[in-house]
């Protein structure tokens, strides 16, 4: 596979998958894959000569992603729009591994069989030679690995040995010969206290917890109860820059700004942070569009901007009139029907022409 060492992808970040259609139906499984992590890029095999021509390469930003998702590889994901289709997800270095292996064990064949081609000798008999070095070469290894390994046994011996005679040294220099004793003396030597034994130190209660690691313990306290019960930090908007063609892993125009209307009506995030995650999720050169603008500047005018750089050029009652002529195309299924109905009026609502409250009665209309 040297489309992998051309691009410099990142082999243990990376996954391989197979069974794509060419179509929009593969952008559900690049919405998948990007549930476990940020994905840096998306790189299609072109070259027909490889057995894995037509698959798709996705490499992640970072190795965490492939360690929440390594457990569940290989895995078939079959697709929820058609269900004649169904795509195979595997690990990029399980199969460039198995491949380049392969490869490198081919290469070294043909190299022997040249070798016994210009010796004039069986190709057998060469491998046979080289094999017999191969073996040669483990017995050497086991054979050092055998010889340490009792030095290593007498080092840890003569370490263990100075603990027991540093014990007993001070009780056998000097002694006296050893004499009978009777039964009192006996009783006498067990009740002694012993010379090795340590009275257990008590430590008081600010020395277990000293009042700035008190502080400390407080202060976390305090503000995980002032947090909220949900956190914002994991919310993402998916990711636009107004390519086109649009790259797999990102949306069009309406279905971001949908997301962001989500985001704007949650009432728990401040205008900053509404803003961050605006330009967290543009990318050139749609951010180029709001560059100019600072951080003091409300969300709304972000989107301002943004419509009027990307959005539909139509007027709200242009649209309003599309929504009203929209029909159910011949053959078209009820639930995509009813989808354009909804993305149809949500643009006449955005626009102002058709009030929010009478959007539902007009969907069922």
């Amino acid at each position: 596979m040297e489309v992998i060492d051309k691009l410099g992808i990142k082999v243990p970040n990376a996954v391989l998958v197979s069974g794509l259609t060419g179509s929009e139906k593969d952008e559900e499984i690049i919405e998948f894959l990007q549930t476990y992590g940020s994905i840096n890029r998306a790189v299609k095999i072109d070259d027909s000569t490889t057995e894995f021509h037509t698959n798709l390469i996705v490499e992640y930003n970072h190795g965490t992603a492939m360690q929440a998702l390594e457990p569940l590889l290989p895995r078939t994901h079959p697709s929820s729009v058609s269900p004649d289709v169904t795509f195979h997800v595997r690990a990029l270095a399980s199969v460039y591994t198995q491949k380049a292996s392969s490869d490198v064990t081919q290469t070294y064949l043909d190299k022997l069989k040249g070798i016994a081609k210009l010796s004039g000798k069986d190709f057998e008999e060469v491998l046979k030679e080289v094999m017999s070095q191969i073996e040669e070469s483990i017995d050497g290894a086991e054979s050092s690995e055998q010889v340490t390994s009792p030095q290593h046994s007498l080092e840890a011996e003569k370490t263990a040995e100075p603990s027991q005679h540093d014990v007993t040294s001070p009780l056998l220099v000097g002694a006296p010969p050893p004499i009978d004793l009777g039964p009192s003396d006996v009783n006498q030597r067990t009740t002694a206290p012993s010379f090795n034994s340590k009275t257990p130190s008590t430590l008081s209660s600010s020395e277990l917890n000293p009042p700035e690691v008190q502080k400390i313990v407080v202060e976390h306290i305090v503000r995980s109860e002032d947090r909220p019960p949900h956190s914002h930090s994991t919310l993402r908007l998916r990711g636009f820059s107004g390519k086109i063609p649009r790259p797999y892993s990102e949306v069009d125009y309406d279905t971001w700004r949908s997301h962001v209307d989500l985001m704007m009506k949650d009432v728990s995030l401040s205008d900053l942070d509404k803003t961050r995650k605006i330009l967290e999720s543009l990318l050139v050169p749609a951010s180029d569009v709001i560059r100019h603008l600072g951080p003091e500047a409300s969300p709304t005018v972000y989107l301002q901007l943004l419509d009027s750089a990307f959005a539909t050029v139509e007027d709200g009652e242009e649209l309003f009139v599309r929504f009203m002529s929209t029909f159910q195309d011949s053959g078209e299924k009820s639930s995509t029907y009813l989808q354009r109905l909804q993305v149809a009026l949500g643009n006449a609502v955005r626009r102002g022409e058709h009030r929010t409250e009478k959007a539902e009665p007009s969907t069922i209309c």
